[in-house]
């Protein structure tokens, strides 16, 4: 459980309020819940059916997914509402997976249950928009 004190918005003062969590990190929910109870069947070759790099960690995208995961997760588990959960499985855990599991368009597309292989980014250079591209959009 972690504990975090905030001061209240425009006061200055320190506030009593605590967010409490049922794993400190998302690494140890990943650890300890969900790598625990998902089951899929992998392949065990590149770019067939589904996929789970063994250094999952080295995919920042599969990292801020999982870490989406795993904030969603919280909110759902400290919820009122009973179906929380299932909303959690179907709107959250559902699509997130099958983008990362995706062993042809996902992000360790290039990985296999027997190793990790690099994959680069999107955008590997940075090319800025024009002056005033966006200028519409501030309006």
């Amino acid at each position: 459980m972690t504990t975090a004190h905030d001061t209240a918005p425009g006061t200055g003062s320190d506030a009593d309020e605590t967010t409490s969590t049922k794993f400190p990190a998302f690494d140890a929910w990943f650890d300890a819940w969900l790598s625990a109870i998902l089951a899929r069947k992998l392949s065990s070759t590149e770019g067939k059916n589904r996929v789970f790099c063994p250094r999952w960690w080295e995919h920042p995208e599969v990292v801020v997914r999982l870490h989406s995961l795993w904030t969603a997760w919280e909110a759902a588990a400290a919820a009122e509402d009973g179906a929380a959960m299932s909303g959690w499985w179907v709107h959250h855990a559902d699509p997130q997976l099958r983008t990362m599991l995706d062993a042809e368009h996902g992000p360790m597309f290039r990985c296999s249950s027997a190793g990790h292989q690099s994959t680069p980014p999107l955008r590997t250079k940075l090319i800025a928009a024009p002056a005033g591209w966006f200028d519409e959009l501030s309006s």
